[in-house]
């Protein structure tokens, strides 16, 4: 039998002591380092939180812009608070010269509990955010009434669509400014104005007009989009009122150069009009208003008409 090597055991020995000594001596460092680091986590946790929170607030109240600024910075408040910011952590919200701007800025004091030991007891973390109303490229929901892209356009100027009472308005022989969006025909054309076009338009797409007076479908849905919005809103004025109003709509401005029946014209951009009323020569009376529309998607550069919608542009 094989004498035991004595030597080898005491070196072991030796070995495994070493390896406590050097592991006790160890643990307070990387103990340390594992508690900075949740300092760490918890500080950039902290700014990711205020940041989202900061970014919502401001594409949620930009959709007030530039009609409301008021309502832009209150309404960027109640969404920044139901985000997790607090209301005395929001250290200012401003909306920019022409109201196409709304802007945020956040601040959070974040308490550290192992830094503490380094004598750190606390962090400041601030988030800022931007939004931008701009024009609209493409929009859904879209009523067939063409406005020629060259009218002259202000806030609460009256703009009449379908004037058939005044031949010179009529835009080329056998139109009157109705477009066929999805299909022709008064059926198709009735729906549209009342439920806005289930397709969507864009900047620089051909449409066809729409041929034929079609008096009574005009009459009958404007007629039917004014009742909705007086039974959704009966105090509501072009200048004071609800974005989603049935009594808003999006419509596009086009070129009706060289119109003649059936024919084709590029969408140059949109606006939003309010609709006042229609009379009996289904000559329709609309206010040119300028706020955000519904299902729209931003296109920086293209021409605005008074139809914006909001962009997070910091």
């Amino acid at each position: 039998m094989k004498p035991q090597n004595a030597g080898s055991g005491l070196r072991r020995r030796v070995s495994y002591g070493q390896s406590i000594v050097l592991l006790a001596l160890a643990l307070p460092i990387l103990t340390g380092i594992i508690s900075l680091a949740s300092d760490v986590a918890n500080y950039y946790f902290s700014w990711f939180k205020i940041q989202r929170g900061a970014d919502s607030a401001v594409l949620s109240g930009a959709v007030y812009l530039p009609a409301y600024p008021d309502l832009a910075i209150a309404t960027a408040h109640t969404y920044a608070q139901s985000n997790g910011v607090a209301a005395s952590e929001i250290t200012s919200t401003s909306v920019s010269a022409g109201n196409t701007q709304l802007s945020m800025q956040v601040t959070r004091t974040v308490p550290f509990y192992f830094s503490r030991v380094l004598g750190l007891s606390s962090g400041v973390v601030k988030a800022s955010a931007t939004a931008q109303v701009i024009s609209v490229g493409k929009a859904d929901g879209v009523v067939p009434f063409g406005i020629d892209y060259q009218t002259p356009r202000t806030k609460g100027q009256t703009v009449m669509l379908h004037y058939a009472g005044n031949p010179n308005w009529v835009v080329g022989p056998g139109n009157w400014d109705p477009l066929a969006i999805n299909g022709n025909g008064a059926s198709n054309y009735q729906y549209n104005i009342i439920n806005g076009a289930p397709v969507p338009l864009s900047v620089g797409q051909i449409i066809s007009t729409e041929t034929g007076n079609m008096k009574g479908p005009t009459q009958s849905a404007v007629n039917t989009r004014i009742s909705n919005g007086l039974t959704f809103d009966p105090a509501a004025t072009f200048d004071t009122h609800q974005l989603n109003d049935p009594r808003v709509i999006t419509v596009p401005m086009v070129d009706f150069t060289g119109t003649n029946g059936h024919s084709p014209i590029p969408v140059k951009g949109f606006a939003e009009l309010w609709l006042v009323s229609v009379n009996g020569s289904a000559d329709v009376t609309t206010y040119f208003i300028e706020q955000t529309a519904p299902n729209t998607t931003p296109q920086p550069g293209v021409e605005t008409f008074g139809a914006y919608t909001p962009l997070l542009i910091q």
